[in-house]
C-alpha cells in the first residue's frame, strides 16, 4: 500500500498548507473555494519544498494493509494534525438547505463520518 502512504503523506502536506495559509489575506477568487488560491499557489513552482525526509520515519518503514493504519503512523509524528483538521471547513461543514436538527454535513448528520 505504498500508494497509499503517499497519498496520506501528501494530503497532511497540503493540509499544513491550507492551515498556514487560513490567516492570511489571499482571498478566493471568483467562484473558487476558500483555500484553492492558497494550494494553487504552493503547487506552481518546478520544485515542492520538503521540509522532512519521510523516508528517515520507523513509523513509515512498513507496508500497511489499511488506511486507518496509515493515519496512525502519520500522527505519531503530527500530533495535533486531527484536531486542526476538525476544525476546517471540510469537517464543520452544514447543509444550508436541510433545517432544525436534521442539519445533513460532517458537522451534522453524515453517513461516511468515520
Amino acid at each position: 500500500m505504498k500508494c497509499l502512504k503517499c497519498n496520506v503523506i501528501c494530503w497532511l502536506a497540503g493540509m499544513a498548507v491550507l492551515l498556514a495559509g487560513a490567516g492570511g489575506s489571499v482571498s478566493a477568487a471568483e467562484g473558487q473555494a476558500p483555500g484553492r488560491q492558497l494550494a494553487q499557489q504552493a503547487t506552481q513552482g518546478k520544485e515542492l519544498w520538503i521540509t522532512a525526509d519521510h523516508s528517515k520515519h520507523e513509523a513509515l518503514k512498513q507496508d500497511f494493509s489499511s488506511g486507518p493504519e496509515v493515519t496512525e503512523a502519520c500522527l505519531s509524528c503530527h500530533s495535533e494534525a486531527a484536531s486542526q483538521f476538525h476544525q476546517t471547513i471540510h469537517w464543520t461543514w452544514m447543509d444550508p438547505a436541510t433545517e432544525g436538527s436534521s442539519k445533513l454535513g460532517k458537522g451534522g448528520l453524515s453517513i461516511n463520518n468515520f
